[in-house]
């Protein structure tokens, strides 16, 4: 009996270590160009990975005067394994005052950042994984008391689940709100939003704390679905704002 609670105890802490949406969680490198060709110019954050082959983020990240001149994305292909690589990626659509960008993956590669021929099996396996972000957004009020959960990784290691109450999130140093730029929020597995850069004299109460909420990323999305042609071949999309 005790050996069965033992088991029970052990799967239930590993769940805990490693949610679900860990799995679409992306850190994500631009490469901008430099006068000095021998000195890189990098911008690091992360994303997520939603719906028809999409990835959001900062546009902070991608996104400094000009666009970068390449993105490659890095995930886990099994939780509790080393960060690799997984493709590069291009840019769709960004808001400079959201702070949003909506990127598409393309050119996949092996996790040393071979770039593979295509068709191959890690291209075929991201699109049929992905985080569903097309369902009704968290409703709770953004208050002080709320309990942020989060992927964190250190030194290339694996992604592991972190949590922190709001009123510590804000509180946090410029640099390290900086370093979790496009980072995705939940609140235990109910997606809250994406970390972007504070906006004093924004309207909405999320964006001035520099959390860009699941409704208004919706919002944004059905904006370029229903006005532009940007997702015209995005069906999931097509479908969800239209019932919108």
């Amino acid at each position: 009996m005790a050996k069965i609670i033992l088991i029970i105890l052990l799967a239930f802490s590993a769940h805990a270590k490693y949610p679900e949406w860990l799995k679409y969680s992306v850190k994500v490198v631009a490469e901008f160009e430099n006068p000095n060709q021998h000195v890189p110019n990098f911008i690091e954050g992360y994303g997520l990975v939603v719906n028809d082959n999409l990835v959001l983020t900062s546009a902070k990240v991608v996104f400094n005067k000009d666009k970068a001149e390449d993105i490659t994305l890095y995930h886990t292909e099994v939780l509790g394994q080393p960060i690799a690589c997984l493709s590069h990626a291009k840019i769709l659509a960004l808001d400079d005052n959201l702070d949003l960008a909506i990127l598409e993956a393309e050119r996949f590669t092996d996790i040393y950042c071979n770039i593979l021929p295509t068709p191959n099996f890690r291209e075929l396996s991201f699109k049929e994984s992905y985080f569903d972000i097309l369902y009704p957004p968290f409703q709770n009020a953004l208050s002080e008391d709320l309990n942020l959960s989060y992927f964190g990784e250190q030194d290339w290691s694996e992604f592991l689940r972190s949590r922190i109450a709001l009123k510590d999130f804000l509180a946090l140093p410029k640099e390290a709100k900086e370093k979790m730029l496009g980072m995705p929020l939940f609140v235990e597995n109910e997606f809250l939003g994406l970390k972007v850069k504070e906006s004093p004299d924004a309207q909405s109460q999320s964006l001035q704390i520099g959390i860009l909420t699941h409704q208004e990323i919706l919002d944004f999305l059905c904006k370029l679905q229903n006005e532009t042609l940007v997702l015209k071949n995005k069906d999931d999309f097509k479908g969800f704002c239209k019932a919108d």
